[in-house]
């Protein structure tokens, strides 16, 4: 489940970006174009670095479960 959800948040990343950008600037919060493009340089990354966390965290359990399949496929030829 871990590694669809980073992959999940991977996809979101540029789209979200974008928005924490343009929501930023509409709203008030940055002045500039330069300022709401680094706000949305800000999200992407955050986004980017939990997705890679989730990905890490999940390596091991898919691992297991590869090893399971392959241990039950090998059973059922032999």
């Amino acid at each position: 489940m871990k590694l669809y959800l980073s992959m999940f948040l991977a996809a979101l990343c540029m789209p979200l970006a974008s928005l924490a950008g343009i929501f930023a600037m509409e709203l008030g919060y940055v002045m500039g174009f330069r300022q709401a493009i680094g706000v949305g340089v800000l999200v992407g990354t955050v986004i980017l670095i939990l997705a890679v966390i989730f990905f890490v965290i999940s390596i091991p359990s898919t691992m297991q479960r590869l090893q399971t399949s392959t241990r039950t496929a090998t059973k059922n030829q032999g």
